[in-house]
């Protein structure tokens, strides 16, 4: 309890054992006294109120001037990134602007140079010319020339010309026609040597099929006479072996140029047919060569 409270519950006390009007007149005194001091409050309050709405009108003048002063600063960015950007097209523009001319200056002076070159050769192509005229006026006057003018000369020099590309034409042509036979014989070659191969393969197959067939026809002879059937079908099958044996041999004994002696022995004319498509790869050889 603060001192305050007591002294009001000490008058408080006092005031319980006075008459009833100086009681009355106490309680006057003390309500003038709280409305004193509410009303020196209300005054502070007020008081206090109006410097706070003095600082509140501060307070908004400053951010007002503040939003101004943002504002402000907005805009100067925006033209200032404005300046920036039209600064940095404009210096875009003049790097273009420059390489462009750089790069028409290095075609002049490339185009200056290629004129300066020119300009040399037809003097050298004219020097030349002059030393050719005095050349051909030196040839006229020899007393063994037969050429009475400078032209005559030129048209033997272009009829000699001409003769040289007829035989430099003729040349390519023997060339071609030389390129064109090694082409043909490397194609015959290649079908000799294919044709080799594929009778080699048929010499092959036909020895095999010749010696199954002859195991069989031996076996069937020493087997039992009882599979008759299966006996004919081997017998049919040595037959066709044979068959095609004795076309080929026939066919190597028409295109080869050695007489070989005629012969039914299947394996006298296998041994035929190997020599001749030996000989024929010998000769296959010898044209790759040539």
């Amino acid at each position: 309890m603060g001192p305050a409270a007591k002294d009001d519950v000490e008058h408080t006390m006092v005031l319980e054992h006075v008459n009833p009007t100086t009681r009355l007149l106490e309680k006057r005194r003390l309500m003038r006294e709280t409305e004193e001091t509410l009303d020196a409050r209300k005054a502070e309050y007020k008081l206090k109120e109006q410097g706070f709405k003095r600082r509140e009108e501060a307070l908004k003048r400053k951010d007002l001037e503040l939003q101004e002063s943002l504002v402000r600063f907005s805009k100067f960015l925006q033209e200032n990134d404005a300046k920036r950007t039209a600064a940095e097209r404009k210096a875009a523009e003049e790097i273009k602007l420059r390489l462009q001319k750089e790069m028409e200056i290095r075609e002049l002076t490339r185009m200056q140079e290629n004129l300066r070159n020119d300009l040399e050769d037809a003097k050298d192509e004219v020097e030349r010319n002059l030393r050719y005229e005095r050349y051909l006026e030196t040839v006229l006057e020899a007393p063994d020339v037969s050429y009475g003018e400078i032209q005559d000369l030129l048209n033997r020099h272009k009829t000699l010309r001409v003769t040289n590309e007829d035989l430099r034409a003729r040349d390519a042509q023997l060339n071609a026609d030389a390129d064109a036979t090694r082409a043909r014989l490397h194609a015959y070659t290649k079908r000799m040597t294919d044709e080799r191969l594929n009778l080699n393969n048929d010499i092959a197959k036909l020895k095999k099929r010749l010696e199954a067939a002859t195991l069989e026809v031996e076996r069937a002879r020493k087997a039992s006479a009882a599979d008759q059937q299966s006996s004919r079908d081997r017998t049919l099958e040595h037959g066709r072996a044979v068959a095609a044996a004795e076309n080929l041999f026939q066919r190597c004994r028409r295109r080869s140029n050695v007489q070989y002696a005629r012969t039914k022995n299947p394996i006298e004319q296998l041994h035929v047919i190997g020599d001749y498509v030996g000989d024929m790869g010998q000769v296959v050889k010898h044209k790759g060569k040539v």
